[in-house]
């Protein structure tokens, strides 16, 4: 979610047309006599499936040759397959939810890993996570939560300075300031007094 709310505060176009999306699924439920979003709906959700998708920024050289010696323990880069360019275009790295709205990712697709729009994030095959589902639908929940009541922003001099440090999850944190543990400072302001 951090990272999400991270690429919304550099993305105010997306985040309106989020927004707008929100606001026309919550006016259909109302319209039906329902007042909570059901599976149904977020699956309905496109755009915010779309911007759910897309992944941080990260750049690192291409190793095309490793040698491996036997009986070496090897762990698969999650974040650098769901950055490949060959999956998932050019623009692999950039936050892009329109690239999940085009049909070219399956056009371009020359494996078909993961549960989860050709991602990796839940793993893949008998070994990928049971609860994915639960999780895309917890997040998408509290994406249009957020979303439907704040806009989010970020001082310039800041978004620079944001850094990703590796654990278990990927943690945002400030340049020089990882004593203090993970960081985003967004400016959240209340969508009724914009």
């Amino acid at each position: 979610m951090s990272w999400t709310l991270f690429e919304l505060t550099k993305h105010p176009d997306v985040q309106a047309k989020l927004r707008a999306e929100i606001q026309a699924a919550e006016s259909a439920i109302y319209a039906r006599g329902d007042t909570e979003f059901t599976a149904s709906d977020f699956e309905s959700m496109v755009y915010t499936t779309a911007v759910m998708k897309p992944l941080v920024t990260k750049s690192g050289k291409t190793i095309t040759e490793l040698s491996i010696p036997e009986n070496t323990v090897l762990v698969v880069s999650l974040a650098g397959y769901n950055r490949n360019k060959d999956v998932f275009g050019e623009d692999a790295d950039k936050f892009n939810p329109q690239r999940w709205l085009d049909g070219s990712l399956q056009e371009k697709a020359t494996t078909k890993l993961g549960v989860y729009g050709n991602l990796m994030t839940f793993s893949s095959g008998h070994r990928a996570c049971i609860g994915w589902r639960f999780a895309v639908y917890e997040h998408q929940a509290f994406l249009i939560e957020l979303v439907k009541n704040f806009e989010f922003s970020m001082d310039p001099t800041l978004a620079s300075k944001i850094r990703r440090e590796a654990g278990l999850v990927m943690l945002p944190t400030i340049s020089g300031e990882i004593d203090l543990g993970p960081q985003l400072p967004v400016i959240i302001k209340a969508v009724q007094s914009l």
